[in-house]
């Protein structure tokens, strides 16, 4: 059956209303089975919405966490690669849209991992997406959320042997504005 985006959620613990865009597409909701990309390189997303794991030998890295709901479904499609959500150790997004990062809270409290941003979405973060240059508006779409770590263009993070480096792409924020 495939699940619909919900438009309106709340999290408890926190005296706010978050507000997923009604028109998201149910295709950014429905299930895909995990696989392995090349290496250790790892699909765990939805159909429609990308969240990458990096698997290493001192813990993993999770890339994107799709919509709010999908915290449940990104811990089981790991499990069902045969790791775990508990060994996540870094989490990254390629942006600060509702769309990845809307289970990012909710993973952040799961896991333990460290949160790493760009620190151009530092902002958007950490008022759950309501300053969103694109589709932001005057509630938030997700969980707000405080980086333990801001990343610049050519930072380096690296876990277990991997290095992945930081380029930042600021022809998305001109673009717009």
């Amino acid at each position: 059956m495939v699940m619909l985006s919900l438009s309106l959620v709340h999290f408890h613990g926190h005296s706010q209303i978050v507000h997923e865009p009604a028109d998201t597409p149910s295709e950014c909701s429905k299930p895909y089975q995990p696989f392995r990309i090349v290496g250790n390189l790892y699909y765990v997303g939805t159909y429609d919405l990308a969240c990458y794991l990096i698997v290493t030998p001192q813990g993993n890295i999770l890339i994107n966490t799709g919509l709010a709901h999908s915290a449940d479904m990104i811990k089981s499609n790991i499990s069902f690669l045969g790791f775990h959500l508990t060994d996540t150790k870094i989490l990254l997004t390629t942006q600060a849209h509702y769309d990845h990062m809307g289970a990012m809270a909710k993973i952040k409290k799961m896991s333990g991992a460290q949160m790493m941003v760009d620190e151009t979405d530092a902002a958007v973060m950490d008022d759950g997406g309501s300053s969103d240059y694109a589709l932001g508006g005057k509630d938030p779409q997700y969980e707000p959320l405080k980086p333990d770590r801001l990343l610049h263009n050519g930072d380096t993070i690296a876990l277990g042997g991997m290095e992945l480096q930081m380029f930042a792409s600021r022809w998305t924020y001109k673009r717009f504005l």
